[in-house]
């Protein structure tokens, strides 16, 4: 994006769960990171048009065969899910099961481990992110049951940010062309 807009990008690390804020307080210009679109949010900061669309599913222990759907998980009161805290990953759990049997960690890998160790039945994950730890964890994880939820993915800014307008402007130029595309395929 920045090559196309003749900009260079400072990058700062920050943590999940102070991104969007650190936006909407206007520490950040810009905020990225897997970052799904909701009215709440919105309320606070600008989006970009989406980059990426996703899909929420459940990601589990190579074998899995006690349920095949989220709807299975949740009809059984013994079982536990993990997601990661202040995510849209949380809200969709809520939707199914009591926030009793959900166990929001403060990072993805805490709750992977879970589920590896034992703790936890399965953990909602976006589809993109459960395959880069299936691919660390072979033969251990997969995937059961249908997507979830479909979510698209974007940017966010501070309120009224002229970056908005030039940012979506080579999204769509790179949606064009075919560059989003082979970098969402990479």
């Amino acid at each position: 994006i920045c090559t196309r807009l003749h900009c260079t990008p400072k990058f700062v690390e920050t943590a999940w769960d102070g991104l969007i804020q650190s936006v909407s307080a206007g520490q950040n210009d810009v905020g990225g990171d897997g970052i799904t679109f909701t009215e709440d949010r919105a309320k606070s900061v600008d989006f970009s048009i989406g980059y990426l669309q996703i899909q929420q599913r459940l990601l589990v222990r190579q074998g899995e065969s006690r349920f095949a759907s989220i709807e299975e998980l949740a009809a059984n009161p013994e079982f536990n899910l993990g997601t990661q805290v202040n995510t849209t990953n949380y809200e969709t759990a809520k939707t199914y099961l009591a926030e009793e049997r959900i166990k929001a960690f403060d990072q993805f890998p805490f709750a992977i481990q879970a589920l590896l160790a034992g703790d936890l039945d399965a953990v909602i994950i976006d589809e993109v992110v459960g395959l880069g730890y299936q691919g660390t964890n072979k033969d251990q994880l997969e995937f059961v049951g249908p997507s979830i939820s479909s979510d698209e993915l974007g940017f966010v800014f501070t309120k009224g940010s002229d970056l908005v307008g030039p940012v979506n402007k080579a999204l769509e130029a790179m949606k064009a062309d075919g560059t989003l595309e082979t970098l969402n395929q990479k």
